[in-house]
């Protein structure tokens, strides 16, 4: 009887023993959607073509730059960050004259003129020359503040300034655009000491 048992139990585990060892040695596939997961590249290994720059939209301001250097030559450069300061204080005191030409504040006015303007309209000869060149023949220019309430005042009403332009690194004019006319040409600034006046050319 032990000799049957033994018999059974050993054919018992020699049919284990076989099953086990094809079980193991089977290779194991993959369940069919299972997919196989990338490695993301580290920055060490992207090349230049798989890198991507986002850039903001372009707003003008380089073609308005581009414009405003237009009539200087390479000996009087100026840099973008000089002409963005010089258009925001130029705009600054055209904003300041506004008020000062509302209330016709002469004595103000003639803070914001460089020296050589001012000499020459304070000349009775070249204040004659202005007057002739008035529509109104009634009006006559005997001083400085007459040129200032009768020429300078009206000449600027309701304007509006869009951009600057270089005729020197120390010299510019205040423009505003027109679509289908050259620019309009309001001010026109010349950097003395290193602030910005205006510049009143002579009555050709």
């Amino acid at each position: 009887m032990k000799k049957k048992l033994l018999l059974t139990f050993t054919a018992f585990a020699a049919l284990f023993a076989i099953i086990f060892s094809s079980c193991a040695s089977k290779p194991t596939e993959p369940k069919p959607d299972q997919k196989e997961i990338e490695t993301p590249q580290t920055e060490d290994e992207l090349s230049d073509e798989d890198i991507i720059v986002i850039t903001d939209d372009d707003d003008g301001s380089d073609d308005e730059y581009l414009r405003s250097i237009a009539n200087l030559d390479g000996v009087e450069a100026v840099s973008k960050k000089e002409f963005t300061d010089d258009k925001n204080e130029i705009l600054e005191i055209i904003s300041e004259l506004a008020l000062v030409m509302e209330t016709q504040d002469t004595l103000s006015w003639l803070n914001y003129i460089d020296d050589e303007s001012k000499e020459y309209y304070k000349n009775p000869v070249n204040l004659r020359k202005a007057q002739q060149r008035l529509r109104d023949k009634r009006i006559e220019l005997k001083t400085i503040e007459d040129y200032f309430k009768y020429v300078f005042i009206p000449a600027r009403r309701n304007s509006h300034i869009d951009e600057i332009r270089y005729v020197s690194k120390n010299h510019v004019k205040a423009v505003q655009i027109r679509e289908d006319a050259p620019d309009a040409i309001y001010y026109e600034f010349k950097k003395k000491s290193g602030k910005w006046l205006i510049y009143i050319p002579p009555v050709s």
